[in-house]
């Protein structure tokens, strides 16, 4: 019993040795910083060995970020663990041997890595992208002073494909859209029941989410991709600009394909133009007077009643079938036009005036508007997120929302509506519901001397009981009336009447599997490609790219990300608005630095 005691006593002194040895290094190596380099070099090697750091692969992170699929489990956003192969030149023991054996490791040159090696005495970066083989390997030759450290980089296969609603994040954070709304989902934490998105069933568990989580969506990549170059031919055909699009199951609420025009690729964010990643089908202002005729029918048929008598033709009805206005105004209120529809990852938007009734909606109010009529009178909110995977369980939790459906017509009246309401625009030959319609209109953006030209389609398939639901705007200045008749091309009712023949020869068919399929190596081909491309082909250049810091205070976070590019730098972000403060300073030098941290602060 008497050792344990001494035992003890023999460690706490061994440790109070150590730390006074270190101490002591410090001071010395602090006093002659400014004489003599070559005792800072000393100093970095001792307090490295007596804080126990070794040569090698530095311990990963527990998982990587989790994944988005769409419904067919093809991958949207995904995650690669990657390495950096780093040295610390004063602890390098024999220059050319470990050159010559990073060079059998990397496929560099033994030259270059040498010279990199001689340059310096602090801590450098010798290589980036290496993967875990390679890694283990450059571990397994137990150089001293060498080692590599993992990285996590973020990719999207589809590039511009539902940038909108994925969003983009920079270094560790998602910065908008699903990557922002359910940035604590997706990164690698421990266990979490928030936020989980609404409306997944968690089967009674407490906590989900030990290790990765994955988000499955609704949208169908092939249908996605179909739309998003109809609406971009059809802008550039016309020479417009913006332009909006909506595919959806009106019967279930379920979004198979939403498109913005213009768009941008969140694996370069900071490169897109102001306005492009504005999430234009929930938040731009649509001129009410555009479903007008669909509303004063639904509402006429209404009035009759189920027992009532079909329509008169509208050549020899009362105009607007004898709806005032304000009774116009109640229909629309009742039918819940005017509800504020949110995405999974921002709000809505909504537009009311001076007297209280609203002159404008967005494109997916529209939608869920249509969708409630022709769905036997069910109210739903379209939605984007199918279910999440959680690895550590190896359970896939479904969205079961129904709980959220009102009906907002009596059940019977809701059937008379759908089988009624889009009899003036029935297509007979291919049997789908195609109406049109367009408006000039001004004011919505707070210019009283802006006008400009809205187009509005609508299209459904089948017309007995629609399946797909389809929504096309677009928005063209009055001020350039020679530039649209300038190119006769496709109608837009032409574009989306063929989007729906497509949707119904290619139905989706969600995956099967629970679980989602192995890594794409394909994508992971295509990510190296663009990372080699886009990164500095020799030593000198990545020096001559990184030779200081620039000034960002001032700069948004956009300009303040285009400026970093050249620099090829992890870049922290904390905070949001403009840059107040950075770090490195601006003018240091970057050679060897890894990463930078910018704060912002709104203005």
């Amino acid at each position: 019993m008497s050792k344990i005691p001494a035992f003890k006593n023999k460690n706490r002194w061994t440790v109070f040795k150590t730390g006074a040895v270190a101490i002591t290094l410090f001071v010395i190596a602090t006093s002659l910083y400014e004489f003599s380099p070559f005792l800072l070099d000393i100093f970095q090697s001792a307090v490295s060995k007596l804080s126990g750091q070794t040569t090698g692969v530095r311990p990963a992170v527990s998982s990587l970020r989790g994944f988005i699929y769409d419904q067919n489990f093809n991958e949207l956003a995904v995650s690669y663990r990657l390495y950096s192969l780093n040295a610390r030149p004063a602890e390098v023991t024999d220059y050319k041997d470990t050159a010559q054996a990073l060079a059998q490791a990397t496929g560099k040159q033994p030259a270059s890595i040498e010279r990199r090696l001689k340059s310096s005495r602090e801590l450098i970066r010798l290589a980036d992208m290496l993967e875990e083989p390679q890694a283990a390997e450059i571990a397994a030759l137990n150089l001293p002073g060498v080692f590599c450290t993992p990285a996590e980089y973020r990719f999207y296969p589809a590039h511009t494909a539902a940038s909108h609603v994925l969003g983009f994040m920079d270094g560790n954070t998602g910065l908008a859209g699903l990557e922002g709304r359910y940035d604590a989902v997706l990164s690698s934490h421990t266990q979490r029941s928030n936020p989980i998105p609404p409306g997944i069933d968690l089967k009674g568990q407490q906590n989900v989410g030990a290790g990765r989580v994955d988000l499955i969506l609704t949208l169908d990549l092939h249908l996605q991709r179909r739309l998003e170059q109809v609406i971009k031919t059809y802008l550039n055909s016309q020479k417009l600009e913006k332009g909006m699009g909506l595919l959806l199951e009106p019967g279930t609420g379920r979004i198979l394909a939403l498109v913005n025009q213009p768009s941008f690729n969140p694996n370069y964010f900071w490169k897109a133009q102001e306005g492009s990643r504005e999430n234009r089908i929930y938040s731009q202002l649509l001129d009410c007077d555009l479903i007008r005729p669909v509303l004063v029918r639904a509402a006429a048929i209404e009035r009759g009643g189920v027992e009532g008598d079909p329509l008169l033709p509208v050549t020899v009805a009362a105009p607007d079938y004898g709806f005032s206005p304000d009774m116009l105004d109640s229909f629309s209120r009742r039918i819940r036009l005017y509800d504020p529809v949110s995405s999974a990852w921002e709000g809505g938007a909504s537009q009311e005036s001076q007297e209280g009734r609203p002159t404008a909606i967005t494109g997916v109010q529209i939608g869920a508007t249509l969708a409630s009529l022709v769905n036997g009178g069910w109210r739903i909110t379209p939605f984007v997120i199918d279910s999440i995977y959680d690895h550590a369980t190896k359970n896939r939790l479904y969205r079961k929302d129904t709980s959220t459906w009102t009906h907002i017509l009596d059940p019977a009246l809701g059937v008379k509506i759908r089988r009624n309401l889009f009899a003036d625009w029935l297509s007979a030959p291919d049997n789908k519901i195609l109406y049109q319609a367009e408006k000039m209109q001004r004011n919505f953006t707070g210019d009283p001397g802006r006008l400009a030209m809205q187009r509005l389609f609508v299209g459904m398939v089948p017309a007995q009981y629609p399946k797909y639901l389809l929504v096309l705007a677009v928005e063209s200045s009055a001020m350039r009336p020679q530039e649209q008749k300038a190119v006769k091309d496709d109608t837009l009712v032409q574009l989306g009447s063929r989007i729906l023949s497509y949707a119904e020869a290619h139905p989706p068919q969600p995956a099967q599997a629970t679980a989602p399929p192995a890594l794409n190596e394909d994508n992971k081909h295509q990510f190296f490609i663009s990372q080699r491309l886009a990164g500095p082909k020799t030593f000198e250049e990545g020096e001559t790219r990184t030779a200081t810091m620039p000034a960002l205070q001032g700069l948004s976070l956009r300009k303040a990300l285009q400026k970093m590019t050249p620099y090829k730098l992890k870049v922290n972000i904390r905070g949001s608005g403009t840059v107040v403060a950075q770090s490195p300073r601006a003018g240091a030098s970057l050679l060897g630095a890894n990463e930078c941290t910018l704060t912002l602060n709104e203005p």
